[in-house]
């Protein structure tokens, strides 16, 4: 199956990861809020914590002289916990903490093999898996779902290529495969069964990579990927609006600025336009004080 041969395509890259001369570059931070009030506090305020795990590591290597070979890896997770109040049982109001909620939550993997022709552009094949740790969608919790698999072949060119700035754009046919499972067939009291929908659907993708390493004075580490995806078919078309012609985009930005020693703040912020999900341009931001710790 194509999922296979991606999983089989990134895999093979990282085991080899132990040869010589891989370029390796990881970043990993962690950011944590937390908000707390006294029970005599006079006030409606609440206590609150929201914490933050971010990674991203990336392994590129000149395997032979018209072959290179570039694999990322991407992983996010984060939960808010938020204090309320209710009523026990005499009637008082008492505090207590609600079931924490995601605010963050990514798994990220592609593997790009880039044959190097010294031409103006590039000939590139590229496997990508998306997903998250957790599916929360219904009522019984998911790992690993949804699961979205992605073959792109075409040209990339690098239009800045210096030691501590880069910027690449890529243009190329893309098939994905997206994969949702155990979804529960719900009848008005109980759930009937549960079955795996498969929806497969191919077009043109446009993928551009800024990073850039900066000493002013502090250091700092800013990232940013712009993502446009046109579909040209659906598989399940004739059960679908019209919503899947929609063009596809996603903007992720991340800067990371060490204050000193391993404190550092961290901005992430994302656009995304998927008329599929919503109708309108949703976005994320967040910003907040962490430990920021380089591996590479």
């Amino acid at each position: 199956m194509k999922q296979s041969l991606i999983i089989i395509m990134i895999l093979a890259a990282f085991a080899s990861l132990s040869a010589e001369n891989w370029k390796l570059d990881s970043n990993v931070t962690f950011t944590l809020s937390q908000g707390a009030f006294s029970d005599t506090w006079v006030g409606d305020e609440l206590s609150n914590i929201t914490w933050m795990a971010n990674s991203t590591t990336t392994a590129e290597k000149q395997l032979k002289s018209w072959l290179l070979n570039k694999n990322t890896l991407k992983l996010a997770f984060g939960q808010t916990h938020n204090q309320k109040t209710r009523a026990d049982t005499t009637g008082a109001s008492e505090k207590y903490w609600e079931h924490p909620e995601k605010s963050s939550d990514k798994i990220d993997l592609e593997s790009m093999l880039r044959f190097t022709t010294n031409a103006w552009v590039d000939p590139f094949l590229a496997g990508r898996f998306e997903s998250q740790f957790l599916d929360q969608s219904q009522p019984e919790t998911r790992l690993i779902n949804p699961m979205l698999f992605t073959e792109t072949a075409g040209v990339i060119r690098s239009f800045i290529d210096e030691e501590n700035r880069l910027f690449t754009t890529r243009l190329g046919a893309a098939f994905r495969e997206k994969i949702n499972r155990d979804v529960a067939l719900i009848t008005e009291t109980e759930i009937a069964a549960k079955e795996t929908q498969t929806t497969i659907d191919g077009g043109l993708e446009l993928v551009s990579e800024y990073t850039q390493k900066l000493q002013m004075p502090l250091e700092m580490n800013l990232r940013s990927r712009l993502q446009l995806y046109q579909a040209l078919f659906n598989s399940k078309s004739d059960e679908l609006n019209e919503d899947w012609k929609s063009t596809d985009m996603v903007w992720e930005n991340s800067l990371s600025t060490k204050l000193f020693g391993m404190l550092s703040a961290n901005l992430i912020f994302e656009l995304r336009y998927d008329k599929e999900q919503v109708a309108d341009l949703q976005w994320k931001e967040m910003l907040g004080l962490g430990f920021s710790y380089t591996l590479f």
